[in-house]
């Protein structure tokens, strides 16, 4: 039974940690390694901490003196890992009992690189779950790199989500050799999962929602300006390497146009000018290409 180092990085989580961990400690699946980083916290997260590290001998923490972001987190995470698979939750979503379980299973039969869950949304406001998926629809995938960027575009339940966040997935460690998160403001999955892909040689996707993902006015995705959720570089980034990979990158195009607009009229409503200008640029020359 390999072991699953879990990285839960935290700030200002008093309101749902417990809730988290507990989710993580009562796992089915047992062989763990528990990784709370707490990125320079100000509220009573460093104390709640040190209180679940009493009681599950599996937790281990670092508590950082400067706030750095949740990338900056994970990447200790990284580091501190001892485990020969990675797995990621964010600290106000919580888990199945069986899902390291489930994940870890289907890694090891299909012999993939990372095995993929989806998720179920939780509206805090409504206090209302997003049930999408039903035991019946339950369904198993084996894909390349290139088979995994082609089909989850247009799909429905959550699938070009699923796609893009770090959670909700279980990766071979050796796929973090070289690979660090982007530790700018904003944007840390939209520029790193899909590089893991590509390193892997086949992801296995399962249609279960096993994932609770609690949707809140205080979370980052919430919080941010659309322009920083939608940026244009990480999807050029994106384009520039599939194409040099001989990927068919439509739909990647088709995502920098609809970004493209969004920051143009974005730039242009705050004044920045030489920014909607060069946005405005990119659109005229793939307008020309097509005709």
């Amino acid at each position: 039974m390999e072991k699953v180092s879990i990285i839960i990085p935290v700030y200002n989580a008093e309101k749902y940690l417990r809730e988290c961990v507990e989710s993580v400690c009562n796992q089915s699946y047992q062989n763990l390694e528990i990784l709370l980083i707490n990125d320079a916290s100000k509220d009573s997260s460093a104390l709640l901490i040190e209180q679940l590290k009493l009681k599950d001998s599996r937790i281990k923490a670092i508590h950082k003196s400067q706030n750095e972001g949740v990338g900056a987190a994970r990447n200790t995470g990284l580091d501190m890992a001892q485990g020969e698979y990675i797995l990621f939750i964010d600290q106000d979503d919580w888990i199945d009992s069986n899902h390291i379980a489930d994940l870890v299973e289907l890694l090891e039969r299909t012999q993939a690189d990372i095995a993929i869950a989806n998720f179920t949304r939780y509206y805090m406001d409504e206090e209302r779950y997003e049930i999408h998926i039903a035991d019946q629809d339950y369904y198993e995938l084996e894909l390349t790199p290139k088979e995994w960027f082609r089909y989850q575009y247009g799909q429905p339940h959550n699938l070009s989500s699923c796609f893009t966040v770090p959670w909700g997935k279980l990766y071979k460690k050796s796929l973090f050799e070289n690979f660090l998160y982007y530790t700018g403001r904003f944007g840390e999955d939209d520029r790193g999962t899909w590089k893991l892909y590509l390193l892997s040689e086949k992801i296995a996707y399962m249609h279960r929602a096993s994932l609770v993902y609690r949707v809140n006015e205080s979370s980052m995705t919430q919080t941010a300006e659309k322009v920083e959720i939608f940026s244009v570089e990480p999807v050029l980034e994106r384009i520039a390497v599939l194409a040099m990979l001989g990927f068919d990158i439509s739909q990647e195009v088709a995502a920098f146009k609809w970004r493209a607009q969004v920051n143009r009229d974005a730039k242009l409503l705050a004044g920045d000018i030489e920014a909607y200008r060069d946005l405005e640029l990119k659109l005229k020359l793939l307008e020309n290409d097509t005709k």
